[in-house]
């Protein structure tokens, strides 16, 4: 870069005239950056400002109240969480069970299709009476499923190995 290059250069960064430019740069041996120093030292150049960031909010007097905000909102989250928690997990239970289906089956034919919640509501009621109509059912080769749009593979695995030991039982009573 040659002599008039450096000091338009300077001259544009520093915002200073020509011969300033030309005068630092004789001083400083050509080099921009100590010519921009030398500048500075002379106060013909603001030198760049500094800016601190924190977040400590001691240090920012318009922020100091904020971790007591803080703690205040985690006092009434935590306590209004536990009712909130309880309402969206019946939200999620009664939405569960009418979304889905218990269906009963024989020989490929569909005996009962009902919401999930009323098959709840009955075994409520009377699971006595429920509990060994499924036993004497599954002897009887009735099968349980449960259909809809709730993640039901567990829940229809479980039943149809209540199923098969069903069969294994009846095989065994027969062989012997």
């Amino acid at each position: 870069m040659d002599e008039l290059e450096k000091v338009e250069k300077l001259r544009q960064r520093a915002d200073v005239s020509y011969e300033e430019a030309r005068e630092a740069l004789n001083e400083c041996n050509g080099d921009l950056l100590d010519a921009m120093v030398y500048l500075e030292k002379q106060g013909k150049v603001k030198s760049p400002e500094q800016t601190a960031y924190t977040t400590d909010a001691e240090q920012q007097p318009k922020y100091a109240d904020v971790p007591a905000v803080v703690r205040e909102n985690e006092q009434r989250s935590s306590e209004e969480s536990v009712g909130k928690k309880i309402g969206r997990m019946f939200k999620k239970a009664a939405k569960y069970l009418n979304d889905n289906h218990l269906k009963v089956e024989h020989n490929d034919k569909t005996i009962i299709n009902v919401p999930l919640w009323v098959a709840v509501i009955a075994l409520l009621a009377a699971w006595w009476i429920l509990v060994i109509l499924i036993i004497i059912s599954l002897f009887c080769d009735y099968k349980y499923t449960i259909e809809g749009t709730g993640n039901n593979e567990e829940v229809n695995r479980v039943m149809e190995k209540a199923s098969e030991f069903t069969e294994q039982v009846k095989d065994e009573f027969k062989n012997n």
